[in-house]
């Protein structure tokens, strides 16, 4: 009911757009003919993608490891809901990524690896919008996937070495990620768009664009409304989503000012994890979730679906300002801020593989803001790029630890305030970041080099005493509360210097070598460190170990990265292999320390990451088009972890959890006049759930299709387009989530099953 009245809105908005849209339209014209006289010269046409174009484009000479998704693939591949940006990237070799409810809606049960890397944006990859690192999935909900894909352009990934002027936010050991929006359009237009699916899926998104105005600005807004019901046990996930950006030349096309805004708002019932027992019996337990009602009794009730639910209102700004100095010379400026406030219930049957004894239900409130700013003065010269600027970024209680979580305890006529669990304020985390990058081009060989210098700092953090504290908002609490100086610490900085080096050489027409070299970094996971010290800060004290002593002895994580790749493209073939190789230091994991007598979270081990990818894709007519990835990766620590008294996880050699060790996908797309079909199969090898490799889980297969037809002219709208998605057409029962850490014991993993078989219809109407 609410997608159809979002649908209604949204045909309104573009219908009553074609009137004043048509009469800017001639004074567009005008406009546009006195810029040309001017020298102010505008895109006359906007180009389309064939619909049998490779989904994945490279640049043969770029050094790096970087893959572009433009828009047309985002369109087949992004998913049905088109709000989460990481499953069109499962197209890519080393790139193992899924949800847990089939369509990407859900906010944060979801997973990514690349190259083995843990792929979480609050500490090993950057996920930036135009650059600039906004918006972060901190694993606890809140700032996630706010951008609808409609209104992205493409999706750029870079895996191993990562370039200088790339790559900002808390971390890039995996990789970085860059979503180009989708700038307002040169001629006015709209399109309007329904989607509905399996267990009650329902999308719908409508965009306007004004064209050129008369003033040379262009404007778009959207809007769109997405639900789906919980494919297994009780809940749903609803979300809605409104933006507008402009674009606005200035000093006759010299200068050009870009602005975007958007709201996001979503409410999030969660599935339930499984235990490693409960996946070996699929048939029983892959519908296995929360319970519908409330029973009275604790024991039960513990698993009821609204005691396990999170809502969150996010919104953001960003911007860019452009300026050409003098010949070969751009200034940008690109400032951003962004925040969220909601809040997040959960009980242990949502987090302990476990048999349950505590039944109590926990509540966290968050508020969180972020500001920062990029700034770049490009030179270009004949054959040489030097690129010189600054990141800088201000985070406030973002991520945790967690600043204000409160614990209920369930009775048979409900629950009722237990206790405070922690009561903390959390200092701003800032980011400093000076860059260099340099690139040169001379005939057939390209130089790439550049180096950032990043600093980046633990924030202070105060402790309150909680005992006895009664049920209030956070404010009153930090208020009342007296302060505890042994769980309280002063901001620790951390320094890093980030060096990349690259070659490539053009052996032929179609053939080029490259090599390059590049530093990553990853942010320390602070949450569960301070927790642990939280709840055992006596025995930390009795051995002369305070908080700010951990505060200061935790390290980023730093990685060596080396990839050496060819690639060959003659138009009609592409085929690029890489190896690569990565050495990682002061990675964290849950370690004894002995001079406490306790494991808890360092930055003291070292681990590896080999292998080798293969990307190709084949012409074969003007009508069909083959794709390829596929990928071997030998992800281990290279010594035993010591985790208790007299105990030594031997984990050398072993494989890293949840990182298979072969993968491989591929598909075709087929066009005959207006219609395309494209069918696209993966292929994910066993992984293990625990670093001891003992829970190993099977590998699957997953097949998937993609039909199209399209309409110019149909009802007299400029095309229509008619579209039916078929998702995971084997009904493989598997395990798509595994969610541990690299160190992860049995104890401490869950395991979450992927969608079954769903069938997607939709229809897009263009203005």
């Amino acid at each position: 009911m609410k997608g159809s009245v979002v649908l209604s809105i949204g045909l309104c908005i573009c219908i009553m757009s074609i009137v004043p849209v048509s009469l800017w339209a001639q004074d567009s014209q005008d406009a546009k003919q006195k810029s040309q006289s001017s020298g102010y010269q505008l895109p006359e046409i906007e180009v389309t993608e064939s619909a049998t174009a490779p989904p994945v484009q490279e640049n043969r000479s770029e050094p790096a490891s970087i893959s572009t998704l433009p828009r047309k693939t985002l369109e087949t591949f992004g998913g049905p809901a088109q709000t989460n940006p990481f499953k069109a990237l499962n197209l890519l070799p080393s790139v193992n990524t899924d949800t847990s409810d089939g369509y990407g809606l859900v906010q944060d049960q979801n997973s990514i690896r690349i190259r083995g890397q843990s792929g979480d944006t609050y500490n090993r990859l950057s996920r930036t919008i135009n650059g600039m690192p906004l918006g972060v999935n901190v694993g606890q909900g809140a700032m996630g996937n706010f951008l609808d894909l409609e209104n992205v352009d493409g999706l750029t990934l870079i895996r191993g070495p990562i370039p200088a002027d790339q790559g900002f936010g808390f971390g890039n050991s995996a990789g970085a990620l860059d979503m180009q929006m989708r700038e307002p359009a040169y001629a006015p237009g709209g399109t309007v768009e329904q989607k509905v699916g399996s267990f009650g899926f329902t999308r719908s998104f409508a965009r306007v664009d004004s064209g050129i105005l008369p003033t040379q600005t262009r404007l778009f807004g959207s809007s769109s409304y997405s639900r789906q019901d919980s494919w297994r046990g009780s809940g749903d996930t609803e979300r809605f989503n409104l933006m507008g950006g402009l674009v606005q030349p200035m000093a006759e096309g010299r200068m050009k000012i870009e602005l975007y805004g958007l709201y996001n708002k979503f409410n999030q019932d969660e599935y339930r994890p499984l235990t490693y027992a409960q996946t070996k019996d699929m048939t029983y337990y892959r519908n296995f979730g929360f319970s519908n009602s409330r029973l009275g009794i604790p024991a039960t009730d513990v698993a009821y679906y609204d005691y396990n639910k999170q809502y969150f209102d996010e919104w953001a700004i960003f911007g860019k300002f452009e300026a050409q100095l003098w010949d070969g010379a751009t200034f940008t400026f690109k400032p951003y801020y962004a925040g969220n406030s909601g809040s997040r219930y959960f009980t242990p049957a949502n987090s302990s593989p476990l048999a349950i004894t505590s039944y109590t239900m926990n509540r966290m409130d968050m508020e969180q803001e972020q500001f920062g700013f990029i700034t770049q003065l490009e030179q270009k010269w004949n054959f040489f790029d030097v690129k010189l600027g600054t990141w800088y970024q201000d985070i406030a209680l973002y991520p945790p630890p967690v600043a204000s979580q409160r614990s209920y305890k369930l009775l048979s006529g409900g629950y009722y305030f237990k206790s405070w669990g922690t009561l903390s304020s959390v200092g701003d985390r800032t980011f400093l970041a000076p860059f260099i990058q340099t690139k040169t081009d001379i005939e057939k060989l390209h130089l790439t080099a550049g180096l950032k210098y990043l600093q980046a700092c633990l924030p202070r953090v105060t402790g309150y005493k909680t005992a006895s504290l009664a049920n209030m908002s956070y404010d009153s609490a930090t208020d009342v509360a007296l302060e505890n100086p042994l769980t309280s610490a002063s901001r620790s900085d951390k320094y890093a210097w980030l060096p990349n080096a690259g070659v490539s050489y053009d052996i032929t027409d179609a053939l080029t070598a490259r090599f390059m070299y590049g530093r990553n970094y990853a942010y320390p996971v602070q949450g569960p460190l301070y927790n642990a010290y939280y709840n055992k800060y006596a025995l930390f004290m009795a051995k002369g170990v305070t908080l700010q002593h951990i505060w200061d002895n935790t390290d980023l994580e730093l990685s060596d990265n080396f990839d050496f790749g060819l690639r060959y493209d003659n138009g009609t073939v592409t085929i690029a292999p890489t190896v690569f190789y990565g050495r990682y230091h002061n990675k964290q994991v849950t370690i004894y320390d002995s001079s406490v007598g306790l494991s808890y979270m360092q930055s003291n081990a070292e681990a590896e990451s080999m292998g080798a990818e293969l990307e190709t894709s084949w012409k074969a007519a003007s009508w069909l088009t083959f794709f390829g990835a596929a990928s071997y990766n030998r992800f281990q620590f290279t010594n035993d972890l010591h985790t208790a008294l007299n105990t030594t996880l031997r984990v050398k050699g072993n494989q890293v959890p949840d990182v298979p060790l072969w993968q491989l996908k591929g598909g075709f797309t087929a066009q005959y006049k207006n219609f395309s079909a494209t069918p696209f199969y993966r292929y994910i090898d066993s992984r293990y759930g625990d670093i001891q490799n003992n829970e190993k889980v099977s590998g699957y297969h997953l097949l998937d299709l993609y039909l199209a037809y399209d309409v110019p002219g149909l009802w007299k709208f400029k095309d229509v387009t008619f579209s039916l998605t078929l998702q995971n057409i084997l009904d493989q029962r598997y395990i798509a989530i595994i969610r541990d850490s690299d160190d992860s014991q049995s104890s401490a993993v869950t395991y979450y099953p992927g969608a079954p078989f769903s069938v997607i219809a939709g229809i897009k109407i263009s203005i």
